[in-house]
């Protein structure tokens, strides 16, 4: 019984992904759990320890450098609410972790056509 199931095959009409595209995808995958976990732990010292003191700059380094221009729009925006303030630092810093994730992401590449021959 042979199979017709190969590594890199695709969908059908889909190409397989190429080496370059899995190292691509293992890279975005891993930042984008790195920036979960950091987000996940963060928020747990800041909601269950006495002082957390300086753990939220993690969340901020990891997502660094889209982070950092969230931060400036965050300050632009002037003084907020306590709990408003927090829920802004999680949202900016996520999303720009989940942004950055997106941009590791690799694109797929259009298939390209093969020139049909001309009519003998």
């Amino acid at each position: 019984m042979s199979s017709s199931f190969t590594a890199r095959a695709g969908r059908p009409g889909r190409p397989g992904r190429t080496p370059a595209e899995w190292v691509r995808l293992a890279v975005a995958a891993s930042y984008g759990t790195a920036v979960l976990v950091t987000t996940a732990i963060v928020l747990g010292y800041d909601l269950f320890a006495d002082d957390p003191g300086f753990i939220g700059i993690w969340l901020l380094l990891i997502t660094a450098p889209l982070s950092m221009v969230g931060m400036y729009l965050l300050d632009y925006l002037g003084n907020m609410p306590d709990a408003l303030g927090t829920f802004m630092l999680y949202a900016v810093t996520t999303v720009s972790g989940a942004l950055q994730t997106w941009l590791l992401w690799p694109p797929r590449r259009p298939r390209r056509r093969e020139a049909e021959a001309p009519p003998a």
